[in-house]
């Protein structure tokens, strides 16, 4: 006895069976919830860190006068023009550092929620400059702002968390068009 045909369909005599599916890495998948979490969780994290910066240029002649101070002390023998510098640049750098850092994890946040799988690693990146802000600015900025700034990298660590959990790697790893 001869097997039956399996590409031949049993209501249609002769005429043979075809299914087309899509591939599982064509499939478009809907956003996990975590990813939608932890985006929420970067952005406020970007908006808690743009309000710490705006409290550091608000206090800004208080953390030129603390970086000034710890200048003074350590640099002795530099002449006023080059300590002028250094306060200047060191003031800069902390409180235009949390602004950009603040700025670029807002994006970070839009991007890993538009499925940018990239944007992750940047974001990590990101927090890890924070953690290097919120030791720089230790003793030398306003209280408010180093708390926002801890509070801030508190909610990029629970971001981080969120965004590699098992269902937002999978959202990540399949294929959107």
């Amino acid at each position: 006895m001869s097997q039956p045909d399996p590409l031949r369909r049993p209501d249609v005599p002769g005429r043979p069976r075809f299914e087309f599916r899509q591939r599982p890495s064509e499939v478009v998948a809907r956003r996990a919830r975590s990813v939608d979490v932890a985006a929420a969780l970067w952005t406020a994290a970007a908006v808690l860190g743009l309000v710490a910066a705006l409290v550091m240029l608000l206090d800004l002649d208080g953390t030129q006068a603390a970086v000034r101070a710890i200048v003074d002390r350590d640099f002795p023998n530099e002449t006023s023009v080059t300590r002028d510098r250094a306060v200047a640049l060191a003031a800069a750098v902390i409180v235009g550092g949390v602004f950009v850092i603040a700025l670029a994890m807002g994006l970070g946040a839009v991007a890993m929620r538009g499925g940018r799988g990239g944007a992750r690693f940047v974001l990590l990146m990101l927090l890890a400059l924070t953690l290097v802000e919120i030791l720089l600015g230790v003793g030398v900025v306003a209280p408010l702002a180093l708390v926002l700034l801890v509070v801030a990298a508190t909610l990029g660590v629970a971001g981080a968390v969120a965004m590699y959990l098992p269902g937002s790697n999978r959202w990540f790893a399949t294929r959107r068009r």
